[in-house]
């Protein structure tokens, strides 16, 4: 029988945020969703192209352009309901479709590579269907947000082509290479199948599940329900995390509970051995067991890893890893969007350096499309998932996992709606008030997330103290809720520290709710090599202000051991000069004292 999940992202809902998201949001619509189609014509044009002369040289994954622009732009839609947007996505949407072959291929290779081929030179093959699985993807969220039904009949064109050639025929996915890519085409059949009930789609997603099995692919699930670190399995690159979502939504199709147990496990992994202080997953490009290395986190590694935690809490319903994607978002997520809205990042390392993805990863770049990279079309589904985790429906109520100042409307049962206006200026102030507004008086269950690292919340509903909050839990206020009432809710603000080890053995990570904290050069007098050391025992610090431009979200003064002032701000700010940054910080100390251990600690 099938799984019912714990919550779901909500249908039908607006969003109007502001404050900082706000700012950010509208920086990554003027500077990017509005303006890459255009800015970058090849990004459609290499489709049309795919058969002629001269050959265009695309890099294997060429084809998850169009598709990575699409979810991250209908995602955008949801919390901007922009008219620009939104002409703009159904003009992106037809041209897509029009490139899309008779037979419902719907990528930039020639006929005689698709799907199974190499690349021009022979020695790598083509990422063809991992391609298609974001094309298929992005078509599917326009679908599910106009009901534009030629997104979704595009999208089952493509499907059918793919059961055409695999299914039946002595030809499997796993001949296609690239196997944790390639195989991740099996979580847009799953919810393809979910949306139309086609079973030959389940099928196909039962013959991937064999080829998971089969090396040198994932093999996930056999791996995770044996209590192998995922990475320690044999695909341990970020693109397996499409394949776990897959692994998910069998679970919710099926009610195997091997599919839950081993999605669980996986996300624990990761989270225990591969999560770095930021929020942010992977280095050079995969898990290594390691959340102290130095090397590259891709932004998309990111994105995966918050896509995977969504579907995580719909299967769980824990608060905590709603933590997670608050950590990533505000930390990771911001620190890789420049605050113009005008690049992001490929790597957004915790000590370094931001660099624009195109300069980074420029060899991405082709003749009519000089911006396009995986990251570059990928990153603002960061900001963008907002719209699937900020709030949540339950069959009871409703899930807030989103403080930010802003208003959130959502259907409820039988006719009702909630409008959720919060005030406050989270997560710069500790204080946030929710005031509700019901079309008629309605009985439902608003559960409040209580962050892990809030040790001592007070809550208040209409005036009146709510007592047993607990940190790391929802705290359910069930009653029947009439338009004016009002929650009030005061967060432990405390500062909560992450000592280091490996790499970075004799330094810590300071947090001040969810947000991390670093060093900049811009605002201090010393450089980075002369970091004064913090003494854990004497944290106090003063809040000053800055008008420029910029302006970080707070700036906190400290002293260092030997007596100089060291400043840090927010991760998500440092470095939007150009400047260098430290979120490693010297520390004299080599245990933390009592209550200090962040619970973003692994």
């Amino acid at each position: 029988m099938p799984a019912t999940p714990f919550c779901e992202p909500p249908q039908g809902a607006r969003f109007q945020l502001g404050d900082w998201i706000g700012e950010r949001l509208q920086a990554n619509l003027e500077g990017w969703l509005l303006t890459a189609p255009t800015a970058n014509p090849a990004m459609l044009q290499m489709f049309r192209d795919r058969d002629r002369q001269p050959r265009r040289a695309l890099v294997p994954w060429a084809g998850e352009f169009p598709g990575k622009y699409l979810i991250s732009a209908v995602q955008g839609y949801r919390l901007s309901r922009d008219r620009r947007l939104r002409l703009l996505l159904q003009q992106f949407v037809r041209e897509l479709i029009s490139v899309q072959d008779a037979d419902g291929y719907l990528g930039p290779h020639p006929k005689s590579e698709r799907l199974t081929g190499r690349t021009h030179d022979g020695q790598s093959p083509l990422w063809d269907l991992w391609g298609h699985y974001h094309c298929m993807l992005g078509l599917l969220y326009w679908w599910q947000e106009t009901r534009d039904r030629a997104a979704l009949d595009a999208a089952c064109k493509t499907a059918e082509l793919i059961c055409r050639r695999f299914l039946d025929t002595g030809t499997r996915v796993l001949s296609a290479g690239a196997e944790e890519m390639n195989m991740a085409i099996s979580h847009a059949l799953c919810l393809l199948y979910k949306a139309t009930g086609n079973p030959r789609y389940l099928q196909m997603v039962r013959e991937i599940e064999k080829d998971w099995e089969t090396p040198p692919a994932g093999d996930y699930v056999r791996t995770a329900l044996r209590g192998v670190e995922f990475y320690q399995t044999p695909k341990p690159r970020w693109e397996s995390l499409p394949n776990v979502q897959a692994i998910a939504e069998l679970y919710l199709i099926t009610g195997d509970d091997r599919y839950r147990r081993a999605v669980l496990h996986i996300y624990r992994s990761i989270r225990k051995t591969d999560r770095h202080n930021t929020g942010a997953f992977s280095s050079a490009e995969q898990a290594v067991g390691n959340p102290y290395d130095t090397r590259a986190i891709e932004t998309c590694c990111v994105i995966a890893w918050m896509a995977l935690c969504i579907d995580v809490l719909r299967l769980t319903g824990d608060p905590t890893v709603a933590d997670e994607l608050e950590l990533a978002t505000y930390n990771a997520v911001l620190g890789a969007q420049h605050p113009s809205g005008r690049w992001w990042t490929y790597n957004t390392p915790m000590d370094g350096v931001r660099r624009a993805s195109a300069h980074d990863i420029v060899f991405q770049a082709h003749q009519g499309a000089p911006e396009l990279n995986c990251c570059s079309v990928n990153a603002p589904r960061g900001l963008g998932m907002l719209s699937e985790w900020a709030v949540m429906r339950t069959p009871e109520g409703v899930n807030l996992n989103y403080y930010g100042a802003g208003r959130i409307q959502l259907p409820l049962k039988r006719g009702s709606s909630l409008s959720l206006n919060i005030q406050g200026s989270y997560p710069r102030r500790p204080d946030v008030q929710v005031t509700v507004e019901v079309n008629r008086s309605t009985e439902f269950v608003l559960r409040l997330r209580i962050p892990q690292w809030s040790k001592r919340t007070e809550v208040w509903l209409n005036g009146e103290r709510v007592p047993d909050v607990q940190p790391g839990a929802y705290l359910p206020l069930q009653r029947t809720w009439h338009s004016g009432d009002t929650v009030r809710i005061r967060f432990d603000f405390s500062l909560h520290a992450w000592l280091g080890e490996r790499e970075q053995a004799g330094k810590v990570s300071l947090y001040r709710g969810p947000i991390l904290l670093a060093y900049d050069q811009r605002f201090n007098a010393m450089d980075p090599h002369d970091v004064p050391a913090l003494s854990l025992t004497n944290l106090r610090y003063v809040e000053e202000q800055k008008t420029e431009p910029f302006r970080p979200l707070y700036l906190l003064r400290f002293a260092g051991t030997d007596g100089r002032a060291l400043r840090l701000c927010d991760f998500a700010s440092a470095g939007a000069m150009g400047t260098v940054y430290r979120s490693w910080l010297p520390v004299r100390e080599d245990a933390l004292p009592d209550g200090l251990r962040s619970p973003f600690a692994v």
